[in-house]
């Protein structure tokens, strides 16, 4: 009998080790292969192609796709959350349906932004929405989700490539081509020098599909950082477990550890300031009350008068904002006998000062402004600043009354920021101006009416002016009309917007 034949009742003495357990589920594994191909579309249709139709179902597609990922991976919602969702979606939406450039970008820049804050109040029950740490809690969504997770959509696509058989072999033949690749190209070159026929046929290809292909592989792979970094802000969301992504209390101390200069300092900065703003008021009254008045002084033309310091008025608005902001970040709060942390008064009533006189200069600035639109028109520029300085007004008034009242300061900015950009996105703004300015025209304020510095969203106000019986009317929406044609006429499908394909196509209706 052999000794070495171990007894059927007798366990092995080599211990068995079990294979080791997924980092990913199989569903996160699916969706971060399909999230790195984001990278690659952003490229493809933001950068290498106009924004439009194709840009806006990218956005959608991003937003739908992360909801789904995180409806699966059981994350919990709240009102908040679906709120900041149905925003984003609300803004992707007009990125294809207005043509006007600036409005499509900020548009992008507010979309991707909510999209950012609605990952953020995922799985996030004591995130209390927009307040005094929004600032921190934006930081978070946008910088700390997607740079803390960079790793995590490559390392799922790895797990999955490793969890049997067929991923393996998946990820053997990836490898497998890419070592292929040197060799194939030496084989082919030596065998183009070797016969003219092949050496057509592959210039053929190489003109064609294989240009095509190795431009896609050059846009995936560069877009492969922003792939990493959306998914690592949708992973993040989801992955968080009921946790608290910031600390108000730690929020506040950091704030508190800010507050390093003096009070003193901090009034003697701003002092001289306050003195210039007097002189400059009181040496311009005259100046300023032609301006409320409507009244054009002798000294100057219309233009002239509209024109001049009018954009210098906007920087010191901007200026003036800046440094309310910085007074009030470092300025030393004083702690009474009872150990409490109370704001100066002096501090508030700076504050104060600077915001009314920003408020003077705005206004100032908008009476300019809407003396030179009642003479000249509207044009694009006039409109921007107006609404820039509309919305610089109303944030230096909750201003004022936030040193009186508590309110929530950051909440109330954010919904009239958001319903301010939705009024100027979705009212069609080169439509308004273009109706206005016939409006100026049928009146005789303006002399001539040219729509070529409006895109197409101004397509609805111009069409019913093919039908006009003013000639120069009729030959202005032609005119634009041809060139928007022109302008649509190389574009894909994809980089077309609403407002291009309802101008081209009622162009050659016309035509």
């Amino acid at each position: 009998m052999n000794d070495n034949i171990m007894p059927e009742n007798q366990p092995s003495s080599t211990p068995i080790t079990e294979a080791p357990k997924a980092k990913f589920t199989v569903k996160e594994s699916l969706f971060a292969l399909i999230f790195s191909f984001a990278g690659y579309f952003f490229i493809k249709l933001f950068l290498f192609a106009s924004a439009g139709i194709g840009s806006a179902i990218y956005m959608l597609c991003l937003s739908i796709a992360s909801a789904v990922f995180t409806k699966l991976t059981g994350a919990k919602q709240s009102k908040r959350s679906w709120l900041y969702f149905a925003a984003a979606l609300l803004f992707s939406i007009n990125i294809g349906i207005t043509s006007n450039g600036l409005i499509q970008f900020l548009n992008f820049v507010y979309a991707a932004a909510l999209l950012s804050m609605w990952a953020f109040s995922v799985n996030n029950p004591s995130y209390n929405g927009a307040d005094d740490n929004l600032v921190y809690c934006f930081c978070s969504a946008l910088f700390g989700q997607s740079f803390g997770n960079i790793g995590k959509c490559p390392s799922a696509i790895m797990d999955f490539t490793k969890r049997n058989k067929s991923g393996k072999n998946i990820g053997n033949a990836i490898i497998g081509l890419i070592i292929a690749v040197p060799v194939t190209i030496t084989v082919t070159a030596v065998l183009s020098f070797a016969d003219d026929n092949f050496s057509r046929i592959i210039e053929s290809l190489i003109d064609g599909f294989f240009a095509n292909f190795f431009s896609g592989i050059m846009k995936y792979v560069f877009g492969l950082p922003l792939s990493f970094l959306i998914f690592g802000i949708i992973y993040g969301a989801a992955a968080n477990k009921n946790e608290e992504r910031i600390n108000a209390l730690a929020c506040e101390r950091k704030t508190a550890a800010m507050k390093i200069a003096p009070a003193v300092m901090m009034y003697s900065s701003v002092v001289p300031l306050c003195v210039i703003y007097m002189i400059f008021f009181f040496s311009q009254l005259s100046y300023f009350v032609s301006a409320f008045g409507g009244v054009l002084p002798e000294e100057f033309s219309a233009s002239e008068y509209a024109r001049k310091g009018f954009f210098e008025l906007c920087a010191v608005a901007v200026i003036n904002l800046a440094v309310i902001i910085f007074i009030n970040l470092f300025c030393k709060y004083k702690e009474t006998e009872s150990g409490e942390i109370k704001r100066p008064t002096a501090l508030k009533f700076f504050t104060v000062v600077l915001s009314v006189f920003t408020i003077i200069l705005i206004a100032t600035a908008l009476s300019k402004m809407i003396m030179y639109i009642s003479r000249f028109g509207f044009t694009p520029k006039r409109i921007y600043t107006t609404w820039f300085m509309l919305v610089l007004t109303i944030l230096f008034l909750l201003i004022i009354i936030r040193q009186f009242k508590k309110i929530n300061l950051a909440k109330i900015g954010t919904i009239i920021f958001t319903i301010a950009l939705g009024i100027l996105s979705f009212c069609q703004t080169d439509a308004v101006i273009a109706q206005g300015n016939i409006s100026f025209y049928e009146q005789g304020i303006i002399t001539y009416t040219d729509f070529s510095d409006l895109s197409a969203d101004a397509v609805y106000a111009v069409l019913p002016q093919l039908e006009s019986d003013d000639i120069g009317l009729k030959n202005s929406a032609e005119n634009y009309l041809s060139d928007k044609c022109y302008e649509a006429k190389g574009l894909e499908w994809y980089e077309m917007s609403l407002s291009e394909i309802v101008a081209v196509n009622n162009y050659k209706e016309s035509a």
